[in-house]
């Protein structure tokens, strides 16, 4: 088994889908959490000076979604043919334009602006977004291939943020509703979900 080391900073955000793929499959990994003087002090031993970060084995990975493509190929988590796998590649890629969206309304300073980003994401883009992924996920409660694939994890932490400012924000997305609880029926990642750290994001 190949030793890991999950470099991100002490929040959950783009580290926790990689955190719950290890607390699926039982590896076992250092859960390095860097803020301040620490993350400016490892910021140059990164790849690309962004965390997350894996290595593995003294080999380091950036980016949140290759980091967890990587993960799930090699741990069973993807699609069983090249077409499958595109196509995840594909849902993560909507789920994260999604991100930026929601990301743009966090970071905005100017609150009339902010206001006005809020306004759209909430009656724009979460429908649109969630509407495509309740059609993936209305039959099995899973993206693809009728089964747990590394972008569910990815759109869990999601709902995860989105669900503390709109919490009844699935009642008309029942496929949705569904991924999440197949994820925290889950009995690995149920257990993670309970005792991992309480942060803010």
């Amino acid at each position: 088994m190949a030793t890991y080391k999950l470099f991100y900073f002490p929040a959950r955000g783009a580290g926790e889908p990689v955190r719950l793929l290890f607390a699926h499959k039982e590896i076992k990994y250092e859960d390095i959490r860097l803020a301040g003087e620490d993350w400016q002090k490892e910021k140059p031993n990164t790849p690309f000076g962004v965390m997350p970060v894996l290595e593995e084995d003294g080999k380091k990975l950036g980016g949140s979604a290759v980091i967890l493509r990587y993960l799930g190929e090699k741990y069973g988590l993807a699609g069983s043919n090249a077409w499958d796998n595109a196509h995840l590649a594909n849902i993560s890629d909507f789920i994260t334009d999604f991100t930026r969206e929601m990301t743009k309304v966090h970071y905005e300073k100017d609150e009339t602006r902010k206001q006005e980003l809020q306004k759209r994401f909430t009656e724009e883009v979460i429908p649109k977004t969630f509407g495509k992924l309740n059609e993936l996920t209305a039959a099995t409660g899973y993206l693809c291939c009728g089964r747990l694939t590394w972008p569910d994890l990815q759109l869990y932490s999601i709902l995860d943020y989105v669900i503390k400012g709109h919490p009844e924000v699935l009642s008309n997305f029942p496929g949705l509703a569904s991924l999440r609880k197949n994820i925290e029926g889950d009995a690995n990642m149920s257990k993670w979900i309970k005792e991992r750290p309480e942060t803010e994001y």
